[in-house]
């Protein structure tokens, strides 16, 4: 089907340049194609339109999408993590590619494990009969701190994830036993096993969830990612991203209360944040959470959770067409343009709201002359986009008044 069959579906390559420099982005062709070279974006259509150069139109999505990637490589510029971190922010990503990251992360720490476990093993050695040359050949094996901050990072956030996320389902379930005293009596223990008798029906969720998680801890991170396939990978990501999202939510009280000027009062508080924010972690909470979604009693007691969707930027591509269009044809609205304000927004929420506030007053105060210019193009500013009979007809009334 062509483009010009469905206009809606794709973006001219100028406007997206445009909106990324109205944003403050400096993007070119070559760095367009590279990227859907790499598959980070979508494969563009070329109409050649009876002369020599080609017009290349990208699928829709691509500007606002391009937007987020530039943004994000000031943290990163490896670009299996751009497709990550794209994936889990809810963009539409090939799953063999988040494959490969989630076996990449796996690898390596696997290997790291593995390392650690050689150098323990050496270090344990208890037979005193090394010589200076053994001494020398297993100088190597010391671990360094890199290798034991990221054995310490695995450790902990997997032991702080699963615990955080055991209470969460039990809260959003309303199940608060675990809250609970427990007064069980010395005796009252099951002749045989030893241990206190626990209804299967009656366990808690939480503690279901928590038993699959540390199971799951003690399993090769390869073997974890082998054993998902697509469906079980982007069934985790919503409820993975809630469970960090609340996580973080607790930080950021913790911080707020705790936090000061102090170094280190708050490590509690910022740890928990960074969960949400770091891609190890976020690949942790992926994994684990795919470990306890597999009993039907856990996933029963979550809530229902809306799939992941990509957050809008402060201003979206159809309004930066529409923000253009109306610059040329309402005279004094050019200000509202001015790059220093216009890149506030994108940057920072606080900036994005006083962007807002500044069109809500020009709206206020020019109301009739900007419905007259948004009338001249019902392509732009109908809430749906017209047919093309309804915009042939819509076109012939403007060009009836214009004459009168």
């Amino acid at each position: 089907m062509s483009w010009n069959e469905e206009p809606w579906s794709w973006e001219p390559t100028q406007d997206i340049l445009d909106f990324l420099g109205f944003a403050g982005v400096e993007t070119t062709r070559d760095q367009l194609a590279r990227l859907h070279r790499r598959r980070l974006i979508g494969e563009p259509f070329h109409d050649q339109g009876g002369g020599r150069s080609s017009l290349t139109r990208y699928p829709a999505g691509t500007a606002e999408r391009m937007l987020r990637i530039s943004q994000l490589r000031s943290s990163t510029k490896q670009l299996d993590e751009l497709s990550w971190r794209l994936w889990w922010e809810g963009f539409d990503v090939e799953p063999d590619l988040i494959r490969t990251y989630l076996l990449k992360r796996a690898t390596r720490w696997d290997e790291q494990l593995r390392e650690l476990r050689v150098v323990a093993e050496a270090n344990n050695d208890e037979s005193g009969g090394r010589d200076v040359l053994d001494e020398v050949f297993f100088q190597h094996l010391k671990a360094g701190p890199a290798m034991v901050s990221a054995r310490k990072r695995l450790g902990r956030g997997s032991e702080l994830y699963a615990e955080f996320s055991a209470l969460l389902i039990d809260l959003m379930h309303g199940d608060l036993s675990s809250l609970e005293r427990v007064d069980a009596g010395l005796f009252d223990r099951e002749a045989t096993g030893g241990r206190a008798v626990i209804d299967d029906e009656s366990r808690r969720a939480g503690d279901v969830a928590l038993q699959a998680m540390q199971a799951s801890m003690d399993t090769a991170f390869i073997q974890l990612v082998a054993s998902l396939d697509d469906k079980e990978i982007a069934s985790a990501r919503p409820v993975a991203l809630l469970l960090l999202g609340l996580i973080s939510q607790v930080g950021g009280i913790v911080q707020e209360v705790f936090g000061g000027s102090g170094a280190g009062r708050d490590n509690v508080g910022k740890s928990l944040i960074t969960m949400a924010e770091n891609s190890d972690e976020q690949v942790l909470a992926l994994l684990l959470t795919s470990s306890f979604l597999k009993d039907d009693a856990v996933r029963g007691a979550l809530p229902g959770i809306a799939p992941a969707t990509a957050a809008p930027p402060a201003i979206s591509f159809l309004d930066f067409l529409r923000l253009r269009f109306l610059a040329v044809e309402v005279p004094g609205f050019v200000a509202l343009l001015a790059p220093a304000i216009v890149r506030d927004a994108f940057a920072t929420p606080e900036g994005a709201a006083r962007w807002h506030a500044r069109f809500d007053e020009y709206w206020l105060s020019h109301f009739f002359d900007l419905q007259e210019a948004m009338a001249l193009r019902p392509d732009l500013f109908a809430e749906a986009p017209l047919i093309p009979d309804e915009e042939t007809e819509f076109e012939v009334e403007v060009k009836k008044k214009n004459l009168k």
